[in-house]
């Protein structure tokens, strides 16, 4: 899904455990696309702050611009939050 997401431009910024439905085939599909962005053509990387603080990057919490990379960060919190 993230994949998917970025190749195209886009990105979920709030990607946490609850916008995720675990399938019974072990597989999930990624939910609630309220706060997605697509980033336009001529640029690089977004710089608005949104998002819940705990599963943020540390750019996106200090308003540095950020890449669709903030994604994958989000899933590796949700791994260590599995893990718990």
């Amino acid at each position: 899904g993230l994949d998917f997401l970025h190749s195209s431009q886009l990105i979920h910024r709030n990607v946490k455990s609850c916008h995720l439905l675990f399938l019974t085939n072990s597989s999930f599909k990624l939910i609630d696309f309220g706060l997605f962005a697509q980033l336009p053509p001529e640029q690089r990387r977004w710089s608005s702050v949104t998002g819940i603080s705990g599963w943020m990057e540390s750019e996106v919490m200090t308003a540095q611009p950020y890449c669709p990379k903030v994604d994958i960060w989000a899933f590796g919190i949700v791994g260590i939050k599995m893990v718990e």
